[in-house]
Protein backbone atom coordinates (compact mmCIF):
# COMPACT_ATOMS: atom_id res chain seq x y z
CA UNK A 1 0.00 0.00 0.00
CA UNK A 2 1.52 3.53 -0.96
CA UNK A 3 2.21 5.65 1.99
CA UNK A 4 -1.30 6.43 3.68
CA UNK A 5 0.25 8.33 7.13
CA UNK A 6 -1.69 11.67 5.93
CA UNK A 7 -4.23 10.44 4.32
CA UNK A 8 -8.01 9.90 5.77
CA UNK A 9 -9.11 6.03 6.14
CA UNK A 10 -12.67 5.37 6.55
CA UNK A 11 -13.58 2.00 8.06
CA UNK A 12 -16.21 -0.24 6.84
CA UNK A 13 -17.56 -3.23 9.21
CA UNK A 14 -20.50 -5.53 8.55
CA UNK A 15 -22.51 -8.17 10.12
CA UNK A 16 -25.09 -10.13 8.62
CA UNK A 17 -26.06 -11.15 11.87
CA UNK A 18 -25.95 -10.19 15.68
CA UNK A 19 -24.88 -13.63 16.72
CA UNK A 20 -21.28 -13.51 14.69
CA UNK A 21 -18.26 -14.45 17.21
CA UNK A 22 -15.96 -12.45 18.80
CA UNK A 23 -13.36 -12.18 16.04
CA UNK A 24 -16.10 -11.22 13.41
CA UNK A 25 -18.24 -8.93 14.97
CA UNK A 26 -18.56 -5.48 14.29
CA UNK A 27 -16.68 -4.68 16.53
CA UNK A 28 -14.03 -7.45 16.39
CA UNK A 29 -13.78 -5.99 12.59
CA UNK A 30 -13.07 -2.62 14.06
CA UNK A 31 -10.88 -3.29 16.97
CA UNK A 32 -8.19 -5.03 14.53
CA UNK A 33 -8.75 -2.65 11.63
CA UNK A 34 -7.91 0.75 14.49
CA UNK A 35 -4.68 -1.72 15.70
CA UNK A 36 -3.38 -2.11 12.24
CA UNK A 37 -3.85 1.82 11.81
CA UNK A 38 -2.60 2.56 14.97
CA UNK A 39 0.63 0.38 14.55
CA UNK A 40 1.14 2.23 10.79
CA UNK A 41 0.11 5.65 11.86
CA UNK A 42 -2.64 5.84 9.81
CA UNK A 43 -5.58 8.85 10.87
CA UNK A 44 -8.79 7.27 11.05
CA UNK A 45 -11.55 9.83 10.60
CA UNK A 46 -14.59 7.63 9.74
CA UNK A 47 -16.38 4.19 10.86
CA UNK A 48 -19.15 2.39 8.84
CA UNK A 49 -20.97 -0.12 10.58
CA UNK A 50 -23.86 -1.97 9.16
CA UNK A 51 -25.42 -4.46 11.36
CA UNK A 52 -27.90 -7.51 10.73
CA UNK A 53 -27.94 -6.76 7.14
CA UNK A 54 -26.73 -8.94 4.48
CA UNK A 55 -23.72 -8.55 2.05
CA UNK A 56 -25.85 -9.64 -1.25
CA UNK A 57 -27.43 -5.94 -1.67
CA UNK A 58 -25.89 -2.64 -1.56
CA UNK A 59 -28.48 -0.96 -0.08
CA UNK A 60 -27.14 -0.43 3.01
CA UNK A 61 -27.34 2.93 4.72
CA UNK A 62 -23.62 3.28 6.49
CA UNK A 63 -22.19 1.79 3.09
CA UNK A 64 -24.15 3.98 1.05
CA UNK A 65 -23.55 7.17 3.71
CA UNK A 66 -19.24 5.88 2.95
CA UNK A 67 -19.41 6.19 -0.63
CA UNK A 68 -21.18 9.27 -0.29
CA UNK A 69 -18.42 10.10 1.93
CA UNK A 70 -15.86 9.51 -0.59
CA UNK A 71 -17.66 11.48 -3.23
CA UNK A 72 -17.74 14.27 -1.45
CA UNK A 73 -13.95 14.15 -0.92
CA UNK A 74 -13.74 13.21 2.47
CA UNK A 75 -12.04 10.13 2.44
CA UNK A 76 -8.57 9.07 1.24
CA UNK A 77 -9.06 5.03 1.75
CA UNK A 78 -11.25 2.43 2.60
CA UNK A 79 -10.41 -0.34 4.81
CA UNK A 80 -12.45 -3.74 5.35
CA UNK A 81 -11.58 -6.34 7.49
CA UNK A 82 -12.43 -8.88 4.65
CA UNK A 83 -13.53 -8.01 1.31
CA UNK A 84 -16.64 -10.39 1.78
CA UNK A 85 -17.55 -7.44 4.80
CA UNK A 86 -17.83 -5.00 1.48
CA UNK A 87 -20.15 -7.19 -0.65
CA UNK A 88 -20.34 -10.97 -0.91
CA UNK A 89 -21.50 -10.62 -4.78
CA UNK A 90 -18.85 -10.30 -6.87
CA UNK A 91 -20.63 -8.00 -9.38
CA UNK A 92 -21.23 -5.54 -6.41
CA UNK A 93 -18.12 -6.03 -4.88
CA UNK A 94 -16.41 -4.90 -8.20
CA UNK A 95 -18.42 -1.79 -8.63
CA UNK A 96 -18.15 -0.31 -5.32
CA UNK A 97 -14.42 -0.58 -5.47
CA UNK A 98 -14.69 0.85 -9.27
CA UNK A 99 -16.44 3.45 -7.91
CA UNK A 100 -13.78 4.39 -5.22
CA UNK A 101 -10.92 3.99 -7.93
CA UNK A 102 -12.69 6.69 -10.15
CA UNK A 103 -12.70 8.87 -6.77
CA UNK A 104 -9.31 8.24 -6.40
CA UNK A 105 -9.98 6.55 -3.11
CA UNK A 106 -7.94 3.64 -2.18
CA UNK A 107 -9.33 0.45 -1.30
CA UNK A 108 -7.80 -2.23 1.52
CA UNK A 109 -8.42 -5.36 2.59
CA UNK A 110 -6.80 -6.26 5.97
CA UNK A 111 -6.89 -9.99 6.50
CA UNK A 112 -6.33 -10.70 2.35
CA UNK A 113 -3.56 -7.71 1.66
CA UNK A 114 -5.54 -6.55 -1.30
CA UNK A 115 -5.44 -3.04 -2.50
CA UNK A 116 -6.36 -2.04 -6.17
CA UNK A 117 -3.91 0.33 -7.14
CA UNK A 118 -1.74 -3.15 -9.08
CA UNK A 119 -3.12 -4.58 -11.67
CA UNK A 120 -2.03 -7.68 -9.14
CA UNK A 121 -4.26 -6.52 -6.79
CA UNK A 122 -7.40 -5.86 -9.20
CA UNK A 123 -7.04 -9.76 -10.46
CA UNK A 124 -6.80 -10.85 -7.10
CA UNK A 125 -9.73 -8.90 -5.53
CA UNK A 126 -11.93 -10.74 -8.94
CA UNK A 127 -11.05 -14.28 -7.21
CA UNK A 128 -11.63 -13.85 -4.09
CA UNK A 129 -15.13 -11.77 -5.20
CA UNK A 130 -16.00 -14.91 -6.83
CA UNK A 131 -14.84 -17.35 -3.57
CA UNK A 132 -17.24 -14.96 -1.62
CA UNK A 133 -20.22 -15.24 -3.76
CA UNK A 134 -19.71 -19.00 -4.24
CA UNK A 135 -19.45 -19.24 -0.55
CA UNK A 136 -22.49 -17.42 0.07
CA UNK A 137 -24.38 -19.31 -2.69
CA UNK A 138 -23.44 -22.78 -1.07
CA UNK A 139 -24.26 -21.73 2.01
CA UNK A 140 -28.05 -20.62 0.83
CA UNK A 141 -27.85 -23.74 -0.94
CA UNK A 142 -27.24 -25.96 2.08
CA UNK A 143 -30.25 -24.29 4.13
CA UNK A 144 -32.53 -24.98 1.24
CA UNK A 145 -31.54 -28.61 0.94
CA UNK A 146 -31.83 -28.87 4.63
CA UNK A 147 -35.41 -27.16 5.24
CA UNK A 148 -36.49 -29.20 2.39
CA UNK A 149 -35.56 -33.04 3.60
CA UNK A 150 -36.81 -32.07 7.14
CA UNK A 151 -40.64 -30.98 5.26
CA UNK A 152 -40.40 -33.90 3.67
CA UNK A 153 -39.89 -35.50 6.84
CA UNK A 154 -42.81 -34.38 7.95
CA UNK A 155 -41.17 -31.43 10.17
CA UNK A 156 -43.26 -27.77 10.00
CA UNK A 157 -40.55 -25.19 8.69
CA UNK A 158 -41.12 -21.58 10.25
CA UNK A 159 -43.02 -19.99 13.01
CA UNK A 160 -46.46 -21.41 14.71
CA UNK A 161 -49.49 -21.17 12.30
CA UNK A 162 -52.95 -20.46 14.11
CA UNK A 163 -54.94 -23.84 14.98
CA UNK A 164 -51.22 -25.43 15.63
CA UNK A 165 -49.25 -26.33 19.09
CA UNK A 166 -46.07 -28.25 19.00
CA UNK A 167 -45.97 -31.22 20.51
CA UNK A 168 -43.32 -30.77 23.34
CA UNK A 169 -39.79 -32.68 23.02
CA UNK A 170 -40.45 -32.95 18.84
CA UNK A 171 -38.60 -31.17 16.34
CA UNK A 172 -41.49 -28.68 15.06
CA UNK A 173 -44.01 -31.60 14.77
CA UNK A 174 -47.22 -30.01 15.00
CA UNK A 175 -50.32 -31.22 16.56
CA UNK A 176 -54.24 -29.42 16.55
CA UNK A 177 -54.68 -26.74 18.90
CA UNK A 178 -58.51 -27.25 20.03
CA UNK A 179 -58.94 -23.95 21.08
CA UNK A 180 -57.88 -22.62 18.12
CA UNK A 181 -59.23 -24.65 15.52
CA UNK A 182 -62.57 -23.33 15.46
CA UNK A 183 -61.66 -19.64 14.78
CA UNK A 184 -59.49 -21.59 11.51
CA UNK A 185 -62.36 -23.16 10.87
CA UNK A 186 -64.76 -20.21 10.56
CA UNK A 187 -61.96 -17.84 8.88
CA UNK A 188 -61.84 -20.55 5.79
CA UNK A 189 -65.91 -20.92 5.68
CA UNK A 190 -66.36 -17.27 5.69
CA UNK A 191 -64.11 -16.77 3.31
CA UNK A 192 -65.48 -19.58 1.15
CA UNK A 193 -68.80 -17.54 1.46
CA UNK A 194 -67.13 -14.46 -0.55
CA UNK A 195 -66.60 -12.67 2.88
CA UNK A 196 -63.23 -9.80 2.91
CA UNK A 197 -61.19 -10.10 5.56
CA UNK A 198 -62.43 -6.87 7.51
CA UNK A 199 -66.09 -8.35 7.86
CA UNK A 200 -64.49 -11.56 8.67
CA UNK A 201 -62.49 -9.75 11.48
CA UNK A 202 -65.07 -7.82 12.86
CA UNK A 203 -67.81 -10.62 12.54
CA UNK A 204 -65.23 -12.86 14.90
CA UNK A 205 -64.46 -10.62 17.37
CA UNK A 206 -68.62 -10.55 17.79
CA UNK A 207 -68.66 -13.82 18.48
Amino acid sequence: MKDLKKKRIGLYARVSTEMQTDGYSIQGQLNQLKDYCQFQGYEVVGEYTDRGISGKTTQRPELQRMLKDAKENKLDCIMVYKTNRLARNTSDLLSIVEKLYKLNVEFFSLTEKIEIATSTGKLMLQILASFSEFERNTIVENVYNGQRQRAIEGYYQGNLPLGYDKIPDSKKELMINQHEAHIVKYIFESYAKGHGCERIESQRLCH
